[in-house]
């Protein structure tokens, strides 16, 4: 592939080593409907991050969602799609990617493919090949076809290389030498050739419309949408076709507009279809792309189909019940839960498909339907009792009384209705349908007057209520929705037939405000408060009656970012270097750098989120303070913002003192000054109303100063909240206080040291091979000073938990971090002592906690035993946490 790179010029290429799947996925992800055609090489082997190894996402992969929507993915070496990163998805992978169960490439025989006039003009370097997995072309079908055949056999049944193309979604799918050990050295370019010669001025410069809203094949569309596609980049304007014939959408010219050319010429990329389209019906459509001067080029688009939204919709999630003793096997509930139905919706003949009642003599029978909510029904469709020999027993129902209540308590009489008897065939259909007037309810109760038998036995196999959709639904943000942006827009879909809707919106769903009264289907309630669960109700008023809507719910979004770091590049040309936009030293004439000297310039391993955070390099030898200035537009007034938050790195021998100004107004850090020499992220939440005045914010400062102070410090992740977050930490220890072995003799692993039992890091651990043999733990001497500490928490590491610390003791010492020491503290770790192992890298929950009044500098933390000594092999802990108080 890296000839590719060498000689592709016109275009980015972006290299993957196998271990960076989920930096592949991303870009999959971000190069997915982004309006350009994307090309993505596989060398043999399918990465499970874009379609999960053995086929378990046939459907809906990220890498089928990349080739649905017009992009390209060619493959050199074995079989494409069929060897996953962590396994084989066989040929499943291939036929799930073009969704055609028949398609395979098992050419082993080999027969040569030989090069075609137009792979000669294309790519000059490529030589005929025996390719054992070639396209076999007369297997393409569902829309596929080969658009550019490179090198075929003689026959011309077979093709490697070769582009084949899906005429609907504009997916391209290519091979390159699928064949093992021959033309290695000539494949690189022979892609290379491909890609300049063909797919950057054929493929990658789209001429037709992409991203068809409605998407393609889309089903239940409102028969009021307005169309809308993303245009070709040359289109000066645009041919709209629209019509319920695919061959006259399809076939219709400016010349031959068949009566479906119903807009020449638009500028605009939407379409108002004229009228409101029929129910239940499919449309088709084409956007011809029309360049300008001076050809004026016509580009036919593909064809592209929706279905209008039904009369009416089945109702959902039913309860059925009745008054009466069912057969064993036969309740109720069958009625309505799809039992016996095939795809053709005809029932079956098996009895436990259905209900049968069996009343005792005299005893009246009803069936009760309840739903989830009140509805306007519009039919109820019925399939009767339909066992093999029914036309004999007469088992199914035959006059019923009709019905229907909103709250369960008070009924009204719809009316007598008799239903027709089933045709006792598994190909039986339902044969009555009853018309339920639009009533509101909630409830249907049936009262069965008698069946078309003798014997005192009723039964039924389904029923199917239809419901007329005047109800708003399907909110935007989805009910339940979580980060949700406070500027957000609520819509939703609008009632049948509705002429306004009322919106209610509130953070106690039992107490909803009115909002607004809209005559469209969306509502801007303004800025949202951060952090928040509100409820919202849209009611929909038609002309002559209103239906109340359900209560959605949705959470808003935690915070906002102020700045993530995540957008710099190390193009000063282009002015996108991080130092061009945090202003520095070199600018603002203090003693700050930011950013690194050589590039990367922003920093790429220490991160607390992310892939970038801000270096902040500070020499106060001859300045008072090391500014970096950071220009902005922001009102920190609004969604309850309550505080700005960032977090710092430091590095061991920093000094100085830490500050922000916000519109100029100077804020110092008020944690541990000793906190700018931890090599660790800490949070610092300033509170705004220390700030003065933050409506219009347009400038933030970070800075150290003191006469000189000098290190470095890295800030990323600076952020605005709804409250003060707590950053002041009751655990006194940190990374870079200084901490020993106990015993202090390297009995432990190199990556499993003594100082990562206090680095803030679960997934990191310390551990002494000596701790079943002896007492094994840490001493330390914390950066902050003398302490006084009255409780302690313990992680538990990753494994085996035989080896987690069954008791501990606390010792002080003001002499030094050798001792003389003083217990503090001992006692067993109840909760890594219990029955049951506790959790891998928990913390205990059970308190340890004891009175102390003595300030020390210096700490022991012993584990005389360990849980299991019997099939330890040592003691190890993932975090300790010294709680306590810093002495002023």
């Amino acid at each position: 592939m890296q000839k590719v790179v060498d000689n592709v010029t016109r275009a980015t290429v972006q290299l993957f080593a196998p271990a960076d799947e989920a930096a592949l996925a991303d870009w999959v992800i971000a190069h997915t409907n982004n309006g350009v055609a994307d090309l993505l090489i596989l060398c043999g082997n399918f990465p499970n991050s874009i379609y999960p190894v053995g086929n378990a996402q046939p459907d809906g992969s990220l890498a089928e969602s990349f080739l649905d929507a017009g992009n390209t993915i060619i493959n050199t070496g074995d079989y494409i799609f069929y060897v996953g990163s962590t396994g084989n998805n066989d040929a499943g992978g291939l036929q799930n990617m073009m969704d055609l169960p028949a398609v395979d490439m098992w050419g082993d025989d080999a027969i040569p493919c030989v090069v075609t006039p137009e792979g000669q003009q294309i790519t000059p370097s490529l030589q005929d090949i025996p390719s054992t997995r070639p396209f076999f072309l007369e297997q393409l079908e569902g829309g596929w076809y080969p658009e550019l055949i490179l090198a075929q056999t003689a026959d011309g049944t077979r093709a490697d290389p070769v582009i084949v193309r899906n005429a609907v979604t504009g997916g391209r799918i290519g091979i390159f030498f699928q064949v093992a050990d021959i033309l290695t050295e000539t494949r690189g370019d022979v892609i290379s050739e491909w890609i300049n010669n063909w797919y950057l001025p054929t493929a990658a410069a789209p001429k037709t419309s992409t991203a068809p809203s409605p998407a393609n094949d889309a089903v239940d569309v409102p028969r009021d949408v307005v169309l809308s596609w993303k245009p070709a980049p040359d289109a000066a304007t645009h041919d709209v076709y629209f019509g319920t014939s695919f061959d006259d959408v399809n076939a219709a010219s400016r010349s031959n507009p068949m009566g479906v050319l119903l807009s020449q010429d638009q500028t605009g990329t939407t379409f108002d279809a004229p009228g409101m389209l029929d129910f239940s019906t499919t449309y088709y459509w084409r956007v011809d792309e029309v360049n300008g001067a001076p050809d004026f080029a016509i580009f036919k688009g593909p064809i592209w189909s929706f279905t209008a939204e039904p009369f009416a919709y089945p109702v959902a999630n039913i309860l059925a019940t009745s008054n009466v003793a069912s057969d064993d096997g036969a309740g109720p509930q069958n009625t309505v839960n799809g039992s016996g139905l095939n795809a053709a919706d005809q029932h079956s003949t098996t009895s436990t498909d259905m209900w049968l009642a069996r009343p005792a003599a005299g005893e009246p029978v009803w069936i009760q339907y309840e739903f989830d909510g009140v509805y306007k029904l519009h039919e109820m469709l019925v399939w009767n009792y339909n066992v093999q020999f029914e036309l004999i027993l007469g088992f199914g129902v035959k006059d019923v009384t009709v019905e229907y209540s909103e709250n369960g308590t008070d009924w009204t009489v719809l009316g007598d209705v008799q239903l027709n008897q089933a045709t006792a065939r598994d190909t039986y259909a339902a044969n009555t349908t009853v018309d339920l007037q639009g009533v509101a309810a909630r409830f249907v109760r049936l009262h069965v007057n008698s069946g078309w038998g003798m014997m005192p036995q009723y039964g039924l196999s389904e029923v199917r209520f239809l419901y007329i959709p005047v109800q708003a639904r399907e909110p935007q943000p989805s009910d339940g929705a979580v980060d949700v942006s406070v500027d957000s827009t609520l819509a939703w879909r609008a009632g049948r037939d509705a002429v306004s809707h009322e919106v209610y919106l509130g953070t106690d769903a039992d107490a909803l405000a009115p909002a607004s009264t809209v005559s469209g289907n969306s509502y801007a309630p303004g800025g949202l408060n951060l952090a928040s669960t509100y409820y919202w109700q849209v009611n929909a008023v038609q002309e002559t009656e209103s239906w109340d809507g359900p209560v959605w719910s949705f959470a808003t979004q935690e915070y906002l970012v102020v700045e993530d770091f995540e957008s710099y590049t190390d193009d000063i040309d282009a002015g996108e270097a991080i130092f061009d936009t945090w202003i520095d030293g070199w600018v603002n004439n203090t003693g700050s750098t930011v950013g690194h000297l050589e590039t990367p310039f922003a920093e790429r391993s220490i991160v607390h989120s992310g892939r970038q955070s801000m270096p902040l390099f500070y020499d106060n030898a001859t300045t008072a303070t090391s500014e970096a200035d950071y220009t902005l537009s922001g009102n920190w007034t609004q969604y309850g913002i309550k505080s700005l938050s960032l977090y710092f790195y430091g590095a061991e021998g920093n000094t100085g003192q830490l500050y922000a100004k916000i519109n100029g107004t100077k804020i110092a850090y008020d944690g541990p000054a000793v906190n700018l020499a931890r090599p660790s992220w800490q949070l610092w939440s300033i509170d705004l109303s220390q700030a003065g005045n933050v409506s219009n914010v347009s400038s933030l400062t970070i800075g150290v100063e003191g006469a000189g102070a000098k290190g470095v410090v890295y800030v990323d992740d600076i952020r605005l909240y709804p409250e003060v977050l707590s950053y002041i930490s009751p655990d006194i220890t940190g990374a870079g206080d200084t901490v020993q072995g106990v015993p202090n003799d390297g009995d432990w692993p190199a990556a499993e040291t003594p100082n990562l039992a206090i680095d803030d890091n679960v997934n990191t651990k310390f551990l002494h091979f000596k701790g079943v043999t002896e007492p094994t733990g840490i001493r330390v001497t914390p950066l902050v000073g003398a302490t006084i500490v009255t409780g302690l928490t313990l992680t538990t590491a990753n494994d085996a938990p035989e080896r987690d610390p069954a008791a501990f003791e606390l010792y002080g010492s003001n002499a030094s971090i050798d001792g003389p020491y003083t217990l503090i503290a001992a006692g067993d770790v109840v909760d890594f002592t219990g029955a049951t192992a506790w959790p891998r890298l928990t913390k205990n929950a059970t308190p340890i906690e004891f009175n102390s009044s003595v300030a020390y500098l210096h700490y022991q933390v012993l584990f005389p035993t360990v849980r299991n000594p019997a099939s330890a092999n040592s003691m190890q802990i993932a975090e300790i946490e010294l709680l306590g108080t810093v002495v002023p």
